[in-house]
């Protein structure tokens, strides 16, 4: 035996990632809690620390190797130009998930729920976005996930237990009794009867409503914001919006500023803000100029792509009166009164002699 053959054979050299094919080298998942914290991370960087704000929820829909929405409800410090706080949220989501993750982001969403105080000072023009030109926004639509979740079920149940039965028919099985007793009930029913009157008629008034539910939008609870001009890469994807009850918390802080207001509820819609307040003093006509004023900055401000009118109703609060003023002051009118009628009345007559 020679002395090469006691030694070991060399190991093959190990195989480097150049020389295996693309397709061979294996698949890279992100999983959807991944993606939905980058993008909330994302949002972070925008309302982080120095911004005042804060992220609520996050959510994304991953299919593949495209992300088609990124729903964010995210809270702003107040005072902010909420216009462009959402669109820089929105392109930063955007850019920095496509970016780290590698996937196509394809809508992004921003709800404004919440304001919260801010030391920063206040923006001294609230008109400013009034002056861009605003675009004709539509309000965000809904996903309508529950009917859908709803219908696909019942259409899956049904369809499968159909199914079922055909595929044992075929095999040379009876078929169901359901299905036996399905069809005799057809046969000896006809459109007179009334249990096929109501089905139809619920029938009707359930596909009405899933027209409905497809052709109508549904976020009736938002407002949606015009576009920002300023943004070259802002699509029709991108939407921006602000819940009622955050808008009309806006209008009631800076109403309640008004002098001579002591109280004031603010009702926002979607065509319009009705502001009702009561003033402790002070003229009414000038108060409810002054708010007019006040609540037409706020509205012109939040950017709006339709901006609702503005209504407001004045009224004076009942003031309390130390108890006996308003008598004192009674009984004085009715003294002078009585003097007054004294110094005119004609002197009495002189007695007659006895």
């Amino acid at each position: 035996m020679s002395a090469d053959a006691g030694q070991p054979a060399p190991s093959p050299p190990p195989a480097t990632a150049g020389t295996l094919a693309p397709a061979d080298r294996g698949a890279t998942r992100i999983a959807d809690r991944v993606v939905r914290r980058v993008a909330g991370r994302a949002a972070e960087e925008v309302l982080g620390p120095r911004g005042g704000g804060e992220v609520v929820r996050t959510s994304v829909d991953v299919r593949g190797s495209r992300v088609d929405s990124v729903h964010l409800d995210v809270g702003m410090a107040y005072p902010a130009h909420l216009e462009t706080s959402g669109a820089e949220v929105q392109r930063r989501v955007t850019e920095r998930t496509a970016y780290l993750t590698g996937l196509t982001v394809g809508r992004t969403t921003v709800r404004i729920t919440r304001l919260a105080r801010s030391a920063a000072p206040e923006p001294t023009r609230w008109a400013e976005s009034a002056e861009s030109p605003s675009s004709s926004g539509r309000r965000p639509w809904s996903e309508r996930r529950a009917p859908a979740a709803v219908f696909a079920l019942l259409g899956a149940a049904v369809s499968g237990a159909l199914l079922a039965d055909v595929v044992a028919v075929a095999l040379g099985r009876e078929p169901s009794d359901v299905r036996l007793r399905t069809l005799d009930w057809l046969t000896s029913h006809g459109p007179a009867d009334t249990a096929v009157a109501v089905g139809a008629a619920v029938a009707t008034v359930a596909g009405l409503w899933t027209l409905f539910a497809a052709l109508t939008p549904g976020l009736r609870g938002r407002l949606p914001m015009s576009a920002k001009s300023a943004m070259p890469d802002a699509t029709g994807a991108t939407t921006t919006a602000i819940d009622r009850p955050a808008a009309a918390a806006l209008v009631r802080h800076r109403a309640a500023d008004v002098p001579g207001v002591s109280r004031v509820r603010v009702t926002a819609g979607r065509r319009r803000i009705a502001v009702r307040a009561r003033i402790g003093f002070g003229d009414p006509a000038d108060t409810r100029e002054a708010l007019t004023r006040t609540t037409e900055g706020v509205v012109a401000g939040l950017g709006l792509a339709k901006p609702p009118r503005v209504r407001v109703r004045v009224s004076r609060d009942a003031y309390w009166q130390p108890p006996g003023t308003h008598d004192s002051a009674h009984g004085q009118d009715q003294d002078h009164e009585q003097k007054e009628a004294t110094s005119h009345a004609p002197p009495p007559a002189p007695a007659s002699a006895p």
